[in-house]
């Protein structure tokens, strides 16, 4: 299937829990490009994030992200930069995008800075309409047999989201694929 000119860069975040209206925040990012069905290794970003809060146990049970491991990190405002950097004539895919944006639009509007406003695909919207239902991306990553397990740190998720967006671009090419584009420009809070 011919891939278009679009850079995609799936993007994985981390979180002190599942809920910023209640205080929980971002600890780590991810970034993985992909150009004509190519992940492009140089162009990845990942880092660890001090949100300057104190993250639950349960969720460094599930991260294995710790306070210590986030002390030195650099802040929101140093990654939110980075991710607009990387938003600008890209399309990002996300699997869950709903579940990301919302953390990065709390973290925006935590450093003072308007919401993104960017172009996206999410990969379990496709899977809701390919299968039916909602597909965990540790389902789709087996059944497609992508080897790179999902682990809940952002790199290692990210890469797989991108394979299983690079495996559903490959069956269903260009148009449908953007079928699925959206818009984020920011929410109400």
């Amino acid at each position: 299937m011919a891939w278009d000119n679009n850079v995609y860069c799936a993007v994985d975040i981390e979180t002190t829990g599942i809920d910023p209206s209640a205080g929980d925040r971002i600890i780590e990012i991810a970034i993985v490009p992909i150009y004509k069905g190519k992940i492009v290794q140089e162009w990845t970003y990942s880092s660890l994030v001090n949100p300057k809060v104190s993250i639950q146990t349960y969720a460094q049970s599930i991260h294995k992200i710790s306070v210590k491991d986030i002390e030195s990190a650099p802040g929101l405002d140093e990654v939110l930069s980075v991710v607009r950097k990387y938003s600008q004539d890209t399309v990002l895919v996300f699997h869950n995008a709903h579940f990301d944006l919302t953390f990065l639009d709390y973290a925006a509007k935590e450093i003072g800075q308007l919401p993104l406003d960017i172009s996206y695909i999410d990969t379990l919207e496709i899977s809701k309409v390919v299968y039916g239902k909602r597909r965990k991306l540790e389902s789709l990553a087996m059944e497609m047999n992508i080897p790179h397990k999902v682990t809940h740190r952002a790199y290692d998720d990210a890469f797989v989201t991108a394979n299983v967006f690079i495996k559903f671009f490959e069956k269903f090419g260009w148009e449908t694929i953007h079928e699925f584009l959206r818009r984020w420009m920011g929410r109400e809070y």
